[in-house]
C-alpha cells in the first residue's frame, strides 16, 4: 500500500485498484474483500499515512485521500529496496487490525 502512495496521494478505491492490478499482473489471487480500509486506518494510526477528506462535488460523496508521511516515505523506500512481491499485500491485509 505504501508503494502505491509513493507516486502520489490517492483515495481508498484507487489504492485498492492499484493493488489488484499488481496482484493480477503477477498471477496472484486478489485482495480479500474489506481488507484495504482497515489496513489504511492502521497505517494512519501508526504514523505512516496522513489522510484528509475532499469534497468532490454537490451530491457526490466526499473521499478520504491518503498520503505518505515522512516516516511512511522512509518505510516505503526501505520496503521497495527489498523488492517485495505484490502478494505481500494480501499478507498485510490479513494481519490488518482496524
Amino acid at each position: 500500500m505504501l508503494g502505491v502512495l509513493l507516486r502520489r496521494e490517492a483515495y481508498g478505491v484507487e489504492i485498492a485498484a492499484a493493488l489488484e492490478a499488481q496482484l493480477h499482473a503477477s498471477g496472484e489471487p486478489g485482495l480479500p474483500e474489506g481488507c484495504v480500509y482497515p489496513a489504511l486506518r492502521r497505517l494512519e494510526r501508526d504514523g505512516l499515512l496522513s489522510a484528509r477528506w475532499v469534497e468532490i462535488g454537490e451530491g457526490a460523496p466526499r473521499r478520504r485521500y491518503y498520503a505518505l508521511t515522512p516516516a511512511g516515505e522512509r518505510n516505503a523506500a526501505k520496503t521497495a529496496a527489498r523488492a517485495p512481491r505484490p502478494a505481500s499485500a494480501t499478507a498485510h491485509c490479513s494481519t490488518a487490525q482496524p
